[in-house]
């Protein structure tokens, strides 16, 4: 790689795995789960514990033919354990990290509002709903320390989710394949690592809302948007956005932001103007 397709710093992985919003999960070939995230803890329970059966939990039972094909895989219809959260999606794509085949996993539940949004009269809506319980201490769940930087980065190349580290002033520092890809920018990667993130959005208002607050902290979950493939021609790209912040002092030091293509891309992306009101 070159200086400006780095991966992130070993604290930077650590932090985006511990702390990301949706699902991550590295198994076994075989489907036994190596490592989990707190955010797959919280809607697996303890069928996210070392060794369980993750393709066996999710309800996945194909699991052995997209094995066998090697293909990633994306938007698998899966069940979980957290009945707050019965049920979203799953990708998985496969590879091998020091001569050892691995599975790696992105899950995201669903949720009947996006957020950004404020609290409704009736309480939380389901997307904050969710980001309490992935920021809630937990005696339960040990973040993953530097002996797992090598299967992060494993992750970081392999699974079907694009993920992409944006910095204070809204460059993208750092790029998964799968984000390079799904913005058009395969052939010439530093387009778009480098540069600032708004480019990539097909709707300006969504972008200026998000950069004030990711510096705030706010968390964007479960919420639609379209990007924007250069290679072409602009053409707008449905996905789904989940993504927090890593603020010190008041500072923001870099996003976590994952992005899934949309699982239904037909539906009406979600507008920030419609945030604003109650649900």
């Amino acid at each position: 790689m070159s200086a400006t397709l780095a991966y992130p710093s070993a604290e930077q992985l650590m932090d985006l795995f511990n702390w990301a919003s949706p699902g991550m999960v590295v198994t076994t070939a075989e489907g036994a789960v190596v490592i989990a995230n707190k955010a797959a803890t919280e809607l697996l329970g303890d069928k996210a514990a070392k060794g369980a059966n993750l393709p066996q939990a999710l309800g996945i039972n194909d699991y052995a033919a997209y094995r066998a094909a090697g293909q990633p895989v994306e938007n698998i219809a899966a069940a979980f354990a957290n009945p707050d959260f019965p049920s979203g999606y799953a990708n998985a794509g496969f590879g091998a990290v020091d001569g050892t085949d691995y599975t790696f996993w992105a899950l995201r539940p669903v949720t009947s509002h996006p957020t950004p949004a404020p609290q409704s009269a009736g309480g939380d809506t389901t997307a904050q709903a969710w980001i309490k319980r992935v920021d809630r201490p937990s005696d339960a769940y040990t973040p993953v320390g530097e002996d797992a930087v090598s299967l992060i980065k494993g992750y970081y190349d392999t699974c079907p989710v694009a993920i992409h580290l944006i910095e204070e002033d809204g460059t993208v520092a750092h790029a998964n394949w799968k984000d390079i890809a799904i913005v058009g920018a395969t052939d010439n990667p530093t387009s778009y690592v480098g540069n600032h993130i708004r480019h990539i959005y097909a709707d300006q208002p969504v972008v200026e809302d998000f950069l004030g607050r990711w510096g705030e902290d706010a968390p964007i979950i479960d919420f639609r948007a379209d990007f924007l493939d250069r290679s072409k021609g602009n053409e707008r790209v449905p996905v789904v956005i989940f993504s927090t912040a890593k603020v010190e002092d008041n500072k923001l030091k870099n996003t976590r932001c994952f992005v899934f293509s949309d699982s239904h891309p037909s539906r009406q992306r979600d507008k920030v103007k419609a945030l604003d009101l109650d649900f």
